[in-house]
């Protein structure tokens, strides 16, 4: 087991009652500093420093009309996207602001969107929206031409499309996943809808799918029940591959109450895996020698986490070797390992005190109906 430590925290002078929903790394105008942005409910999108915390820029006070996901695509944007059925694109690069999006990409009858993905190397973003008359859709762009989707499929899903991934290192190989309990896997070079198809996955209403490996995807339901499949090859002609491996309800084995996300570097894949109850944030590698596991051994625990509220983001930044989380409590927390008390620590003020009158104030609203329950 190994322990981190808070070394800062902030709450960027948020509204009361205002979750923070996902965290990722943003361009920087300078070599020196790390920055990074973060989405909330109240549908900002803002940067801040990597060290201090202390909030930069506010990118816009309404990216959206309910934001609903947060992507980095360099060389120097954001992509956000939204329940208003908008895909945008905001240049962060000169560390000014105009509160405008520099690219708008849109999915017919504004649809809201639930999942976002991009790839700068194609110049491609792919948006899955929500189940609207009967109809659920993976949209795809080219940002150079914003104004029309390179194409759309309507078919591959008939419920929400909550999760899309780009394979590790065939740029045409998507990954979708959805409340139908279904995880497809299919070619974006082949326009044609019934034939792009290369696999489908039964798993459950799913919260987060992605690939671990060149070879291999996992599959997490919004129940917790977690499994991993191997990639089939479409050019064998065996009937048979090796068979999935299924772990179940992750809550009892982990000893948690619900599962954040997971998370990736040059080393691996990870899950977050949150108890409330107990105040805390477990990250767990996950291993494939011998085979597909979870490593117990080597668990990264964030003490304290954001206290009885749920941690909704987790962003691992390598470079700096911090663990960046977000939760309903409205604050941002950065971590790492091995940090003496009150060495290089800044602490908004009364943001430290995960008891404080701040977070007792919070009350739900409407707009949190928007995501998931854990």
């Amino acid at each position: 087991m190994h322990v981190l430590q808070s070394t800062a925290a902030s709450s960027f002078s948020l509204p009361l009652g205002t979750y923070i929903y996902a965290i990722a790394e943003a361009p920087s105008p300078s070599a020196g500093r790390r920055q990074f942005a973060a989405i909330s409910s109240d549908d900002s999108l803002r940067i801040f420093d990597g060290q201090s915390l202390q909030p930069l820029t506010v990118v816009s006070a309404k990216t959206h009309e309910g934001v609903t996901s947060l992507t980095g695509f360099p060389p120097g944007f954001l992509a956000t996207a939204g329940r208003d059925g908008a895909v945008r694109l905001w240049d962060v690069r000169s560390g000014h602001a105009s509160g405008k999006p520099d690219v708008e990409m849109r999915v017919e009858r504004n649809t809201p969107i639930l999942s976002l993905v991009g790839n700068p190397d194609t110049h491609t973003i792919v948006a899955g929206t929500e189940l609207v008359s009967s109809q659920a859709t993976v949209a795809i762009w080219d940002i150079r031409t914003p104004g029309e989707t390179r194409q759309k499929y309507v078919e591959i899903h008939n419920d929400d499309v909550t999760e899309l991934q780009f394979h590790p290192t065939h740029p045409n190989i998507l990954l979708s996943g959805s409340t139908d309990g279904l995880v497809n896997l299919y070619d974006i070079n082949i326009t044609d809808e019934d034939e792009t198809l290369l696999q489908v996955i039964n798993h459950g209403s799913i919260h987060h799918a992605g690939f671990l490996s060149e070879d291999a995807v996992f599959a997490l339901s919004h129940d917790e029940v977690f499994s991993i499949h191997p990639i089939t090859n479409p050019d064998s002609e065996a009937s048979d591959g090796p068979a999935p491996i299924q772990f179940g309800d992750l809550r009892k084995p982990l000893g948690c109450e619900y599962v954040v996300q997971t998370l990736t570097n040059s080393n691996g894949t990870y899950l977050a895996a949150g108890n409330a109850s107990e105040k805390r944030l477990d990250i767990l590698p996950i291993t494939s020698s011998p085979k597909w596991d979870f490593d117990y051994n080597n668990v990264w625990r964030l003490a304290g986490a954001h206290g009885e509220e749920i941690v909704r983001a987790v962003h691992l930044d390598e470079q700096s070797q911090t663990i960046f989380s977000g939760g309903e409590d409205g604050f941002v927390r950065a971590w790492k390992p091995d940090i003496s008390h009150g060495s290089g620590v800044h602490i908004e003020e009364n943001s430290s005190d995960i008891n404080s009158p701040r977070l007792k104030e919070k009350k739900r609203t409407k707009d949190e109906k928007r995501f998931k329950p854990y």
